[in-house]
């Protein structure tokens, strides 16, 4: 078995100097023995078919089985062993490699770890005349280099733990499958020099069939195993969910937020297995993260987080859907370009040295969402199991989610800045998005009744060319103000855009929406800022649910076109559909 990866390339040289010595002396050997290099035609089928071999993949778990043993035991018995690690060398250098860091060392290190395997093998055989003792020690001797150089070497290469219980057992299987290609290459072997060529060749095609059932079986115990670990895994949801569940029920009552907060980020680390855990909050208003408790971090580096907040895009730079995962986004390690400058970095020796899935530039952010607005996020890293998150985690850690949102909704600390995420900063009116969600929720609730009222100044380009855009702000505050006082308490008002607002009249006909829309108009029409004379006027749109429309567009559309009528008949105008 070889398993070589990308690693310090310095930690090949001791390894590849023993071998590329090893391989010098064999082939002085060799040549010492009288062997030349006299290519003969007939061996071209036998190289053909320990390519094949070589190429032909058996993985049990992430060990690669040396299928090309198949291939290396005719060339054995047909009389050209002294060639086999040369062959060897040469197939295993130029065949395809995994792409990734030191390609040549690794090719170079594969190439030289067969043809010392081999070369070695063969010396020790060679002067052996009983062709199932031969074999046998080929046998032996090729699989305790391949251990040793497939596994012990790459320990020392990789710092790895050799002797793990999937590696002895698969070891145990690739033993079996020597020995036994071994005894039954002597049978060929025998026939071979009793000049039974009919009997020979009909062993010889028998040694694809059995690559094939070593093939079946691996795929079968691989199977076995992927389901019992599926069976597993569905336990381990069911009882980490039971845990977050009681424990959410736990934190929930307690009236103390941030102490709830921070143990619904214990629960994070504790059920799911994160290592950290950050549970922020958008502060719109602000255009700041906020910092509102975690897990895994020390005071100290806690504070000094809280004491440096990014700015809300700096959240928004990873919100890339190719990376979102249900309504959370992973990103792997090196596939964005991520700006770092407030992240926390935590220690990950541990993840480093037992070369785990999860990378330290690996980034898994979980929104908290109201309705269709993201109001904060819980960020993860450094899971205790090494492993990147599969779907059913990253649906556990939404599952938290949505329960630190009522947290959050019964704190009156931070329920301010959970408005504000749905506020227009200039007007104190809902936002555009806000304006939309309310009209959704309103439609799908099956509300018997409400109008709608679209608002767009008249010449308010003219007040801001004229006056300049601080008395333009200024009247839009007014504007606003205006609006609000005219809403009744059950009815919304919302910055539309620029110059544009929008208002949900419930439970209002036309004849009701009509009214509201003209005490709103007049009381713009006397707006004033300072001395400055100027005179202020909108045009207005009506539209009525259900009567005008059964979605959120067509109510919209409906009131734009009474909205473009009024402009166009003269501004200064209320009309509806």
């Amino acid at each position: 078995m070889i398993r070589i990866c990308g690693v310090d390339c310095m930690r090949y040289l001791f390894p590849l100097f023993i071998m590329v010595a090893v391989s010098v002396l064999i082939t002085t050997i060799f040549i010492i023995q009288g062997f030349t290099f006299n290519f003969q035609l007939e061996i071209v089928p036998l190289i053909a078919f320990y390519v094949f071999t070589d190429l032909f993949r058996i993985k049990k778990s992430k060990i690669k089985l040396v299928t090309n043993f198949a291939g290396a035991v005719p060339i054995v018995v047909f009389g050209a062993p002294y060639f086999l690690p040369f062959i060897a060398f040469f197939s295993s250098f130029f065949k395809k490699h995994s792409e990734g860091p030191d390609l040549i060392k690794r090719k170079l290190y594969g190439a030289l770890h067969y043809f010392v395997m081999y070369g070695v093998a063969v010396y020790f055989s060679d002067n052996v005349r009983n062709p199932y003792i031969a074999l046998l020690v080929f046998a032996i001797v090729a699989k305790a280099l391949n251990f040793i150089m497939g596994d012990l070497l790459y320990a020392y290469i990789r710092k790895k733990q050799v002797f793990d219980s999937e590696l002895l057992k698969v070891s145990g299987i690739e033993f079996i499958y020597f020995v036994f290609l071994a005894i039954y290459g002597g049978l060929m072997w025998r026939l071979y020099e009793l000049g039974l060529a009919f009997e020979t060749i009909l062993v010889f095609l028998l040694y694809p069939v059995i690559v094939g059932i070593v093939w079946v079986y691996v795929q079968f115990s691989n199977i076995s195993k992927e389901r019992k670990k599926s069976i597993e895994r569905i336990e381990s949801i069911r009882e980490r969910l039971k845990k977050i569940l009681e424990m959410i029920s736990i934190v929930r009552s307690n009236p103390d937020f941030e102490e709830a907060l921070n143990t619904m980020a214990q629960i994070v680390n504790d059920a799911l297995g994160y290592k950290y855990c950050i549970i922020n909050l958008l502060d719109r208003r602000n255009n700041k993260i906020i910092r509102v408790a975690q897990s895994g971090l020390t005071k100290e580096e806690f504070d000094k987080l809280k004491s440096n907040p990014p700015p809300i895009d700096y959240i928004m730079q990873v919100l890339d859907d190719q990376f979102k995962v249900s309504r959370s986004y992973f990103i792997p390690e090196g596939a964005k370009e991520i700006d770092t400058t407030y992240a926390y970095v935590g220690d990950y020796d541990e993840l480093l040295k037992s070369e785990a899935e999860w990378k330290p530039g690996d980034v898994l952010i979980v929104p908290i969402m109201r309705n269709e607005e993201m109001v904060g996020y819980i960020s993860v890293d450094a899971p205790k199991d090494g492993k990147r998150p599969q779907f059913e985690d990253i649906e556990m850690l939404e599952i938290i989610a949505d329960q630190i949102l009522r947290v959050i909704e019964d704190s009156t600390r931070f329920r301010e800045i959970l408005m504000a995420s749905k506020t227009d900063l200039a007007t104190g009116l809902y936002t555009h998005t806000e304006f939309y969600s309310v009209l959704e929720k309103l439609i799908k609730s099956k509300e018997k009744r409400f109008s709608i009222i679209m608002i767009d100044l008249d010449n308010f380009k003219e007040i801001n060319d004229t006056y300049g855009h601080v008395v333009g702000d200024q009247v839009i505050e007014k504007i606003a103000r205006v609006i609000r006082k005219n809403l009744r308490k059950k009815d919304i008002g919302a910055r539309y855009g620029g110059d544009e607002f929008a208002v949900i009249a419930m439970d209002a006909s036309k004849a009701d929406a009509m009214n509201i829309a003209k005490r709103i108009s007049k009381e713009i029409r006397e707006i004033s800022v300072g001395q400055i004379k100027m005179r202020v006027t909108c045009s207005m749109g009506i539209a009525s649910y259900p009567f005008d429309g059964e979605s959120a567009s067509d109510l919209v559309e409906k009131a734009d076109r009474a909205l473009y009528a009024a402009k166009k008949a003269g501004k200064n105008k209320i009309y509806a559909i």
